[in-house]
């Protein structure tokens, strides 16, 4: 019986190592699947990686002509406020010509209304009206002047709202720059 135990405890030792060998084997598999995909899922992120720095390396060879697209905009843009300037100048300029005119026309309703009213009351307001027709005519011929400079300058300020929407528009296209 001595033997007979003997035998059952070796095997029982060697049921209980191959066991653990087992078990070992299972974990070192799992292990390495584990280890296996890890590696697998850093191929991908290194891929990944290797595909954005080659697309950054794409978008710095941009950088150098989009600088020169602004370098080339940038005195189409300093045209356009100096356009601007211009313009605004010219439109003070409509602005008190305009208040002239107004002033002009306000003081001629004066004048002609003592006209009408001296045509209505016949000869003896003849000869008082002679003088405020003389003023009528000489501010209408002001503000003729005035008419005449008036359309010019308008003529003027459309010629530089045009050239001011042409550079607009040429200035929209233009990258924008970021601080």
């Amino acid at each position: 019986m001595r033997t007979e135990g003997r035998f059952r405890l070796s095997w029982a030792i060697t049921l209980a190592f191959t066991i653990a060998v087992l078990t070992g084997l299972l974990i070192f598999t799992r292990d390495l699947g584990v280890t296996s995909d890890l590696f697998k899922d850093g191929v991908v992120q290194a891929q990944t990686l290797d595909e954005i720095t080659d697309d950054a390396l794409e978008g710095v060879q941009h950088l150098s002509p989009a600088t020169d697209a602004i370098n080339q905009g940038l005195p189409e843009v300093i045209g356009v406020l100096d356009s601007l300037t211009r313009a605004d100048h010219m439109l003070a300029t409509l602005g008190e010509q305009l208040d002239t005119l107004g002033a002009t026309l306000a003081s001629a309703d004066t004048p002609l209304a003592g006209t009408v009213s001296a045509g209505r009351e016949a000869g003896s307001q003849a000869g008082a009206a002679a003088e405020p027709l003389g003023e009528i005519a000489a501010m209408l011929s002001d503000a003729n002047t005035n008419a005449e400079a008036l359309g010019l300058k308008l003529d003027e300020t459309l010629g530089l709202t045009q050239t001011i929407d042409q550079k607009l528009r040429i200035a929209l296209l233009l990258p924008k720059l970021e601080n």
